[in-house]
């Protein structure tokens, strides 16, 4: 059953338990990302994913029919998300629960298109490893903002409603992160060029 976003919070305040599970589908991966940005952390994105898919469900579980059908689902759920990443910070134990990563998962699976052939995706892989690095080395109000504007593609005011910013502060935080990222940026490609010429 293709159920898209906007049908969910319908679905969800109706019956909660059959229609979890298509939540959990359409928002693992896009989670998953956001969480490894945070954290460039393969097992504690997958850890803080999962923990983050229980917390939703057991507050969806105390919410309203009527409070689940007008949930602003997907700014909710990376809220939930980034408190978990937030949470782990300090050293709140995780309860993991694997993804769905079976050989019929529809996250595995691989189109015909040219661009996801094995050798670009490799190629894109590392460029978004290296990416991962030098965003993993920018302070966290920094990262934070960069990765739900340029890779979540939140509005500015949506990023400031789920971190509680003001509008102002979200703009600058992009702003000196990008200003950072940059610098890492040129610092790493010229150590690399040095090593190439040894």
């Amino acid at each position: 059953m293709n159920v898209t976003e906007e049908e969910l919070p319908l679905l969800l305040s109706t019956n909660l338990h059959q229609h979890f599970q298509q939540l959990v589908l359409c928002y693992q991966h896009r989670l998953y990302t956001f969480a490894y940005r945070l954290c460039a952390d393969q097992q504690n994105a997958e850890d803080i994913v999962q923990e983050a898919f229980v917390q939703a469900y057991v507050s969806l579980e105390n919410y309203t029919p009527e409070r689940i059908r007008t949930l602003k689902l997907r700014a909710w759920l990376y809220r939930v998300t980034l408190n978990v990443y937030t949470h782990s910070l300090r050293g709140t134990r995780l309860h993991v629960v694997p993804l769905d990563t079976t050989a019929d998962s529809p996250m595995l699976e691989i189109a015909d298109r040219p661009e996801e052939q094995p050798e670009r995706l490799f190629e894109q892989i590392e460029q978004q490893q290296e990416l991962a690095c030098l965003l993993a080395r920018l302070p966290e109000k920094y990262r934070i903002c960069i990765t739900c504007y340029y890779f979540e593609h939140f509005t500015y005011q949506e990023i400031a409603n789920l971190l509680d910013h003001p509008l102002g502060t979200v703009k600058s935080s992009v702003s000196r992160g990008i200003r950072q990222l940059r610098m890492l940026f040129e610092t790493a490609s010229r150590q690399e060029g040095r090593r190439e010429k040894r």
